[in-house]
C-alpha cells in the first residue's frame, strides 16, 4: 500500500488594503515538496498553514511540518497541524454548512460525458486514455454547481470549497475554470471575486481574506495568495 507524508508551512498573512485584488505571500518549489503537491490550506487566527502531500521513495509514512513567516522558510519544525489550524480544517471541509442551510453533495458519472466543444472522436479517444470510460464528478452546493470535473480522482472534501464564519453565512468556491467565486450558503447570488487557476480556497477566521493556492510553471512551484474579500461579501 502506498503511503504518504506530510509538509507543513505556517506564513503570516499581511493586511490588505481595501482595493487590492491578490497578493503572492509565498512561493513554494516542487522541490521544497519533494515532487508532491499542496493538499490543505488552513488558518491558525492570522497565520495561513499548509499542508503538502508526497510520497516517499520507500513507501514509508513520515511527517514534516515547519513553521515561517511569509519571507523565509522553515524557521520551525513542527510534527503536526497546530490545534487550530486542524480545527479549522475540520470544520471548512464539512458538507453542511456552518448554519445549517447548505449542504454539499459529490456525484459521479461514469459514461461518457457530452458536454464541452471536443467532438465525438475525441471524447472517445480520451475515454479509451481513461481506459474506457470517463469519471465526470460534479460538486453541488444544494442546486449551485459549485465543480465539475473528468478525472479518476474524486475531488475530496474541502478541496474546491470554504464555508465563511457563521455570520458571514456564505460559500468561497472553485470553479470549473479555476475561478474563485463566491454564494451564499444555500447556493444563491453566485458572485467571481478573481480569475485564475485556484485550487483549496480558505476563508479566513475574521471573514477579511481568502487564502488559495495556485500551480506555476507545469507544476514545479506552487503560490499561494491571499485575496481581499469586498465589503458586499461579508455583510
Amino acid at each position: 500500500m502506498r503511503t504518504v507524508a506530510f509538509l507543513l508551512l505556517l506564513l503570516s498573512a499581511p493586511v490588505l488594503a481595501q482595493n487590492a485584488e491578490k497578493r503572492v505571500i509565498v512561493t513554494i518549489t516542487a522541490a521544497e515538496l519533494k515532487g508532491g503537491v499542496v493538499s490543505e490550506i488552513a488558518w491558525d487566527h492570522g497565520t495561513v498553514v499548509l499542508q503538502g502531500v508526497f510520497v516517499k521513495p520507500d513507501g514509508t509514512l513520515a511527517a514534516q511540518y515547519f513553521v515561517t513567516p511569509a519571507d523565509t522558510v522553515a524557521l520551525e519544525q513542527r510534527t503536526e497541524h497546530t490545534p487550530e489550524s486542524a480545527r479549522y480544517w475540520e470544520s471548512k471541509a464539512r458538507t453542511l454548512s456552518p448554519t445549517g442551510i447548505g449542504r454539499i453533495a459529490t456525484s459521479t458519472d461514469a459514461k461518457l460525458p457530452m458536454y464541452g466543444i471536443a467532438g465525438q472522436a475525441q471524447r472517445m479517444s480520451d475515454a479509451v486514455d481513461m481506459g474506457g470510460t470517463q469519471k465526470f464528478h460534479v460538486v453541488r452546493l444544494n442546486k449551485l454547481i459549485l465543480y465539475e470535473r473528468t478525472s479518476d480522482a474524486v475531488p475530496y472534501d474541502g478541496e474546491v470549497w470554504s464555508w465563511s464564519p457563521a455570520e458571514l453565512n456564505r460559500i468561497a468556491y472553485i470553479n470549473k475554470d479555476g475561478d474563485l467565486w463566491v454564494a451564499r450558503a444555500d447556493g444563491s447570488n453566485p458572485q467571481r471575486l478573481l480569475k485564475g487557476n485556484f485550487t483549496l480556497p480558505a476563508w479566513s477566521d475574521d471573514g477579511r481574506l481568502i487564502a488559495v493556492a495556485e500551480q506555476k510553471n507545469g507544476g514545479r512551484k506552487w503560490e499561494i495568495s491571499i485575496v481581499h474579500v469586498p465589503p458586499q461579501h461579508r455583510q
